[in-house]
């Protein structure tokens, strides 16, 4: 009898010894695509020769920002597909885990921690929003942990460790001061008005487009807007802004804020058949703002734009091998910059090995990258952490439903 117990007693240690070690079933919303947990550690499978390494999408697949962060999503997909068809690196593969960070600074901040704390990224591309961003590069920076950001668009982001002996945070996408610089420099310089308006939200984002503009205006042009108007989020009518540009004789219009009120806005110029030439951020160019409002995308309208379907033959054919492999191209700007920002960190990997100080310096001192964007050879430097600049974006307008150089 005392044997049998001993004997039970052992068989329950055993049990509860290796239920402890097993794998742990909870996790947190918005958690790792295939809902895997990584083991072990990247930098230490790469010193073995095989493997995989991981990389970290943390982008908003919910929220206003939902179709930027799908269409990065796809893109990135592809990349990390490609590279490991090709052999990936040193024998080893990519492995991309995703986390939806749902538009919300607070959210941004957890997954951004979980990705370098839990599923230890050597790198990771993101997010779409501005305020997620200047809420999570502090843990990046901290932990030397190199992100790319494929839509955020906030001046400053970038700029916050820029002093830095080791700058983290990288950028492709067109950036606030770049994309009013690229604007201003058409309509001040190439179409010579002088009446000029602004409107914008009354977000950060619209915000800071404001700063930008106003600071560009004045301190380049030695010019001031001629009206400044604002408009909240979800507003669905901007007859009164208008008129009071209208009212001001304003001949063109620069436009900041995103696809719902951006649609509101061509609405509002129908209603009072008052067409200004529109001059708009990159969120102009939301499929969503076409769906709204169709046509209406084609009166004298303009964004900026770092990609085209039409820009180059490389182009052409990223976009048709997004629409083979998905059947669309949901956001063609945002897919575009979402693979080259993935493809810097993986070529960043074969020239550097998996440490993330070391695919830092590598994707810094980046040479002969051949991207889709209008990015150069050599994207980055110490100082420039914008792959885009007012030097390589352009303008863009609708044509037959298509983005397009005019």
């Amino acid at each position: 009898m005392k044997k049998a117990k001993l004997w039970l007693s052992i068989a329950m240690i055993l049990t509860l010894g290796l239920a402890a070690c097993g794998p742990k079933l909870d996790q947190p919303s918005g958690g790792q695509a295939g809902g895997q947990q990584p083991s072990g550690s990247p930098s230490t499978a790469a010193q073995s020769g095989g493997g995989e390494f991981h990389v970290g999408l943390a982008i908003s697949f919910s929220g206003g920002t939902a179709k930027f962060g799908e269409a990065v999503k796809r893109a990135a997909e592809m990349a990390v597909e490609e590279f490991n068809s090709a052999g990936g690196a040193n024998g080893m593969k990519a492995k991309l885990v995703v986390y939806d960070d749902e538009a919300k600074p607070e959210k941004s901040v957890e997954i951004v921690q979980r990705l370098i704390q839990q599923d230890k990224v050597v790198a990771f591309v993101g997010p779409a929003n501005s305020g997620n961003a200047k809420a999570h590069v502090k843990f990046a920076q901290e932990a030397g942990v190199p992100e790319v950001i494929p839509v955020a668009t906030g001046t400053a982001i970038t700029q916050t460790y820029a002093k830095e002996d080791k700058n983290y945070i990288f950028r492709v996408s067109p950036y606030d001061r770049g994309q009013v610089e690229t604007m201003l420099k058409w309509i001040v310089e190439e179409k010579k008005f002088t009446k000029i308006g602004l409107l914008h939200d009354t977000t950060g984002y619209g915000q800071g487009g404001k700063a930008d503009a106003e600071a560009v205006l004045k301190d380049k042009y030695n010019l001031s807007f001629t009206a400044v108007e604002s408009f909240q989020v979800n507003d669905t009518n901007m007859e009164s802004q208008l008129t009071k540009m209208r009212n001001a004789n304003v001949e063109v219009v620069i436009f900041y804020g995103l696809a719902p009120e951006a649609a509101q806005y061509l609405k509002s110029r129908e209603k009072l058949n008052y067409y200004p030439i529109t001059v708009a951020s990159w969120a102009m160019g939301d499929p969503t703002v076409k769906q709204l409002v169709g046509d209406l995308v084609n009166k004298d309208v303009y964004m900026v734009q770092s990609f085209t379907v039409d820009q180059s033959e490389e182009a052409k054919k990223f976009h048709e091998k997004v629409v083979a492999k998905f059947g669309e191209d949901i956001f063609p700007i945002a897919s575009a910059q979402g693979y080259d920002c993935t493809r810097l960190i993986l070529e960043a990997v074969k020239k550097a090995g998996t440490d993330p100080k070391a695919i830092r310096d590598a994707i810094e001192n980046m040479q002969g990258f051949e991207g889709v964007t209008a990015i150069s050879e050599k994207p980055f430097t110490k100082e420039q952490h914008e792959a885009l600049t007012s030097e390589n974006m352009f303008l863009a307008t609708y044509k037959e439903g298509i983005i397009v150089k005019p």
